[in-house]
């Protein structure tokens, strides 16, 4: 199928309008409401989403597309994403997840089940905004090496001393990013130097981080 193209953005009285950088897409993505945001780091943080779209809509207008919040490629499979309202009957993850006509339905819930690691990536995501992905490519190598079985953000940033720590740091979230390291302190605890990280099976290289 062609690739979906975003709508312009239709913001309602009450929305608030965020502007935020993309580093799989590497352009800003306008997002309204908070719902919208989390769900959109969800995306940017699970390494086996290697493409996604906002407010997807068809280039050739005879094409008619779901309504949906986010189209996105994981794992290779192109994936309809609507947020849904609240409702008793559960939710729906990237992972396991309810379809109706072929879309993937998010609800508050499910957003909710993920409210840390969602913090987490939002307050991680900023950093790679402001590095070059290519000027970075051999330290997060270096980065993966060090990390081995496990280590912290801390000991990873003392044992590149010489460099910049929020270079160093800046290459381990690349590096959790791409999927080549996994935390699975960021997916119940605050992120801080103290987070612990280490090497991803290559089994493992499109799970959560």
């Amino acid at each position: 199928m062609v690739e979906p193209v975003a709508l312009p953005i239709q913001r309602g009285p009450r929305q608030t309008l965020h502007h935020v950088w993309a580093p799989k897409l590497r352009r800003i993505v306008m997002l309204t409401g908070q719902a919208q945001l989390h769900l959109w780091a969800m995306l940017e943080a699970h390494p086996g989403v290697t493409q996604y779209c906002e407010r997807p809509a068809s280039p050739d207008a005879a094409q008619a597309l779901p309504i949906a919040d986010f189209w996105a490629i994981r794992d290779g499979s192109p994936r309809w994403l609507h947020l849904a309202q609240a409702s008793a009957e559960g939710a729906a993850s990237l992972d396991r997840a309810t379809s109706h006509e072929g879309v993937d339905l998010i609800s508050p819930d499910e957003l909710k089940r993920h409210r840390v690691w969602i913090r987490n990536w939002l307050s991680l995501l900023p950093y790679l905004s402001t590095t070059s992905p290519i000027g970075l490519e051999a330290l997060k190598g270096q980065v993966v090496e060090v990390a081995g079985v496990e280590s912290t953000f801390d000991e990873i940033e003392r044992h590149f001393g010489q460099t910049d720590c929020v270079l160093t740091r800046t290459a381990v979230i690349a590096a959790l990013h791409a999927g080549l390291l996994v935390s699975q302190d960021l997916q119940h605890k605050p992120w801080d130097r103290s987070t612990r990280v280490c090497r991803t099976p290559p089994r493992d290289r499109h799970a959560p981080q």
